[in-house]
C-alpha cells in the first residue's frame, strides 16, 4: 500500500508500526521518520505514537538518550495521552530514576478521560501506573505512600500475584 500511496500518511504509519512489530528497528525508524515529515501527518496521537516507536526502535539499538529525546517529543505532541508519560516513566524506572518515575506517572494519572482511539493502550489505565509509583516511592524510602499505591495497583488487577505480594510485604513493613 505505501508503494502505491507513498503520500498516505496513515498507512506509512501503520507501516512502520509493523516494522517495530517485527524487530526491523532501522525500517521502523526510517518509515515513521518519513510518517513525521508528511503534510498529511497532522493528527497529533497519531504522530505522538510514531515518536513513541521510534523511541522504541532506539532503545531496543541501545540508543537510551536518543529514545530519551524521542519519548519528550511524544509527550510535547500530545500531553494529553498517557502512553508518552508512562513510556518515558519507564525508560527511568530502568535507570533507576525513581524521583522521575514519581514526576511522569504523576503526570500520566493527572489524565483523567481515557480517548476512544486506537492509540490507547490498555496498560496506561491499568495498574501500571500505580505500580511503577509504588516501587519508586519505596525505592525512595516512602513506604506509606507505596503502600497506598501498590493497593490502588492491586485493585486494578486483583489476579496478579506479585502486585499482591507486594502489599502484603508494604503492610508488614508498615506494622513494623
Amino acid at each position: 500500500s505505501v508503494q502505491e500511496e507513498p503520500e498516505d500518511d496513515r498507512n506509512v504509519h501503520y507501516l512502520g508500526r509493523e516494522y517495530l512489530y517485527r524487530g526491523r528497528w532501522d525500517d521502523c525508524i526510517r518509515t515513521l521518520k518519513q510518517h513525521l515529515a508528511l503534510p498529511t501527518a497532522t493528527w497529533r496521537d497519531e504522530r505522538a505514537a510514531s515518536m513513541r516507536f521510534i523511541a522504541r526502535a532506539c532503545l531496543a539499538k541501545g540508543q537510551r538518550e536518543e529514545a530519551r529525546g524521542w519519548y519528550l517529543r511524544a509527550i510535547a505532541e500530545a500531553p494529553h495521552l498517557r502512553e508518552g508519560w508512562l513510556d518515558l516513566a519507564r525508560l527511568l524506572y530502568d535507570g533507576g530514576e525513581w524521583e522521575g518515575v514519581l514526576y511522569f506517572t504523576g503526570c500520566a494519572l493527572a489524565i483523567r478521560e481515557r480517548p476512544h482511539s486506537y492509540i490507547c493502550e490498555a496498560a496506561s489505565w491499568g495498574s501500571l501506573p500505580h505500580d511503577l509509583r509504588a516501587i519508586a516511592y519505596f525505592r525512595t524510602g516512602r513506604c506509606s505512600e507505596a503502600l497506598k499505591e501498590a493497593r490502588q495497583a492491586l485493585t486494578l488487577a486483583p489476579g496478579e500475584e506479585r502486585l499482591r505480594k507486594n502489599v502484603e510485604v508494604l503492610e508488614q513493613l508498615a506494622q513494623g
